[in-house]
């Protein structure tokens, strides 16, 4: 699991967030938590920021990693997952405030018709927790205020980022074959007991036999022929640019015409049959398309964003920045809500993608939104208002937050 950089996430929908244990926040909020080119952000806002993206995450993976999982190195950083979390909150706060200095770049401004919304919903934030899950958070109304127009920006700068993206995408540079596989492991089994059994050189020949009678029998019909001898059938697209697919097996695969299926491949832990299923698959090439216009307004935000951190000084105040801990724990509540389908989600890669007016502030909210799209913690920002159009929308039934 790698962590990526972390924005600022919205106003939860269909979550609410209660508190376990704790004493409340200790850091001292008027302190100075970085100074940006000289001007301060203030610790009590990096320090809400932090306590914010913590109560997500402990909604997002708590149930299955519980709350020790702040010590442990979830992420594959060689560090513990609290220090990952917040050297993405300390990184994305610098972006977050250069974005705001750069908004005449792209005429990106933020009129006082959103402000005043974010104005009620940082307001509704506030008065529908509970005085507990505030003081873990950190929260005030100016410092849930700050987070929507800052998100905001965010949004509306991605959005006029990804216009100057060029979206044309060839045929052959996206085109993706289509194979079905059978995939069977040639090291070892699993007995009655669970424990893993390495198979004799005697049983791998016969189950090499097994699976080359499979392979002769499948021309007719893959999938039933799978089916017959217990095999399970996996699909799988891919393109000239095919990295995860084991390379005998591509090799193997390019070779076929459709509807062809290759003799068994041996690899150093499998024996694979493989079935052409269509040498020029239009749905997944579309699919491809589009990821690669995703992977190109992705890269251009970074290497825009790169460019705004050239030659501009952030200082972290490490001793005061160290006294941010996640030491309570953040549960949530699931609600039922029409607002189902609102994905609010972390990565970047979606942030924004046709945010017009600001950022959509978790309609019915309930408390912070557990940021789907968890995978691997995958959280390279906000996807932020898609085709939103009047700035911030207040949580209203904002969360109902218990000690």
């Amino acid at each position: 699991m790698k962590a990526k950089k972390i924005l600022p996430v919205l106003l939860a929908a269909a979550l609410g967030m209660s508190v376990l244990g704790g004493c409340g926040n200790a850091i001292d909020g008027n302190k100075t938590g970085a100074t940006l080119n000289g001007e301060e952000v203030s610790l009590g806002f990096m320090n809400f920021m932090a306590r914010y993206q913590q109560a997500v995450y402990d909604g997002q993976l708590g149930t299955m990693f519980g709350s020790t999982m702040w010590g442990q190195d979830l992420f594959g950083e060689g560090t513990d997952m609290e220090t990952s979390v917040k050297n993405s909150v300390a990184e994305n706060i610098q972006t977050l405030y250069l974005l705001e200095d750069h908004m005449a770049d792209y005429k990106v401004e933020i009129t006082e018709d959103e402000l005043a919304k974010m104005d009620e919903a940082a307001g509704k934030f506030i008065e529908g927790n509970s005085k507990a899950a505030i003081r873990q958070l950190g929260a005030t109304k100016e410092y849930v205020k700050e987070m929507l127009r800052l998100n905001t920006i965010q949004v509306k700068m991605r959005a006029e980022m990804d216009k100057e993206v060029d979206t044309e995408v060839s045929d052959d540079e996206a085109a993706q074959k289509t194979i079905s596989y059978v995939q069977v492991n040639n090291q070892s089994r699993t007995d009655d007991d669970g424990k893993s059994i390495d198979y004799t050189e005697e049983e791998k020949e016969v189950l090499r036999q097994d699976v080359e009678a499979f392979a002769q029998s499948a021309a007719d019909d893959f999938t039933a022929a799978a089916e017959t001898a217990g095999y399970t059938v996996t699909p799988y697209s891919y393109g000239a640019d095919e990295e995860s697919l084991d390379a005998s097996v591509k090799e193997a695969a390019d070779k076929l015409k459709e509807g062809e299926v290759s003799e068994v491949i041996t690899t150093d832990t499998s024996y694979y049959v493989v079935h052409m299923d269509s040498l020029f698959d239009e749905e997944a090439t579309e699919k491809k398309k589009e990821e690669i216009v995703t992977t190109r307004k992705n890269d251009h935000y970074t290497e825009v964003c790169d460019g705004y951190k050239k030659d501009v000084k952030f200082e972290l105040n490490e001793e005061e920045w160290a006294k941010v801990k996640f030491d309570e724990f953040f549960t949530m509540k699931q609600v039922e809500t029409d607002e189902a389908e609102h994905n609010h989600d972390t990565d970047d890669a979606d942030a924004a993608e046709g945010a017009e007016d600001g950022t959509d502030a978790a309609e019915d909210a309930e408390g912070t939104d557990a940021a789907e799209d968890a995978e691997g913690t995958d959280a390279d920002g906000t996807d932020a208002a898609e085709d939103t159009e009047d700035g911030t929308d207040a949580a209203e039934d904002n969360t109902d937050a218990q000690e």
